[in-house]
């Protein structure tokens, strides 16, 4: 356990600016941009009176409107965080075992006590634990920093924070609903891991080339072949790959909307919002049971259901 605990932090001080300043500065773009555009609406407007009429308006609505417009929100201002923590993983595997054998540093570790099987797992823990990690602080204090300040705006019009966003919003759902997506695509994501650390292996020089030119040219040419064949390319290696990337696990998630009352037949109708889901996906409902891969496909695709259940699992 000492041995694994020295290489982490061995692989976090050499990637250190990659680990810690690269989310440390997306979650300060995020808060000087709050800023620019709060001193850009008092610069036009010193009453502040839209940002007024704004907090008016949203105090209107309901607890779960505004509970879920700030659920959205949170979510939504993770997408620059995965983006460029997906670059950063890609580029830390396919120079984890190249830069090593570049600089010959890999002599003086293997001259440790230390077996070549803890030093790769070492660095693919790295990759999936200790990246994301870094990755989901950084957000969290961005959360709180931004919600601050927000929650300054509102006061200074007279408004309630709490009653407004606060204390309607549950920021722990969100921040798990993060965490568990980035960790559990961490665990989907593992034979690319491997191709690149294989990669970082044994690439003579310019290691991105070797990682990314043969599956270019493999699925070239497998498109190439199959629309010669079917005239058709939905399945090919790009397609099949790009779906095996977007269904993700833990990454759907759907909120279910009643759009009418019960109706004198005893049934009502549900609107099923998927979310984070991709530009296709497949949500399966039970009315009266766990829902598994045999449950009934949704095949509406406005994802609309009648039902005479009070409870839809999904």
């Amino acid at each position: 356990m000492n041995r694994m605990i020295a290489l982490l932090r061995r692989e976090f001080w050499e990637n250190k600016g990659a680990f810690r300043t690269t989310p440390i500065v997306i979650g300060g773009i995020y808060i000087v941009f709050l800023l620019m555009s709060i001193f850009t609406t008092a610069h036009f407007d010193s009453e502040l009176y839209t940002f007024r009429e704004a907090v008016r308006v949203l105090a209107n609505q309901s607890a779960e409107f505004r509970g879920m417009v700030m659920y959205q929100g949170m979510l939504g201002s993770s997408v620059f965080f995965t983006a460029v923590m997906g670059f950063v993983i890609f580029f830390y595997l396919l120079g984890s075992l190249y830069d090593d054998r570049k600089d010959r540093s890999i002599l003086f570790w293997k001259s440790l006590p230390v077996s070549d099987t803890l030093t790769l797992a070492s660095k693919l823990i790295t990759a999936m634990v200790v990246i994301p990690t870094f990755f989901v602080l950084i957000l969290v204090i961005t959360h709180i920093i931004m919600a601050i300040i927000g929650s300054a705006m509102i006061l200074s019009v007279d408004g309630n924070p709490w009653t407004l966003f606060l204390g309607v919003t549950n920021p722990l759902k969100a921040w798990a609903m993060i965490a568990a997506s980035w960790f559990a695509h961490s665990i989907w994501a593992l034979p690319m891991y491997g191709w690149l650390m294989l990669v970082s292996a044994f690439a003579p020089r310019v290691p991105l080339l070797f990682a990314t030119l043969p599956l270019l040219v493999f699925a070239v040419l497998q498109t190439w072949i199959e629309f010669l064949r079917t005239f058709t390319l939905k399945s090919n290696i790009v397609g099949v790959v790009g779906e095996w990337m977007v269904n993700s696990p833990a990454i759907l998630t759907a909120q279910v909307i009643a759009e009418s009352q019960l109706g004198d037949e005893g049934r009502v109708m549900l609107r099923i919002n998927p979310q984070n889901a991709g530009p296709s996906p497949r949500i399966r409902y039970a009315e009266d049971a766990p829902v598994t891969e045999d449950s009934t496909l949704l095949k509406d695709q406005s994802f609309r259901v009648r039902t005479e259940a009070e409870r839809v699992r999904q």
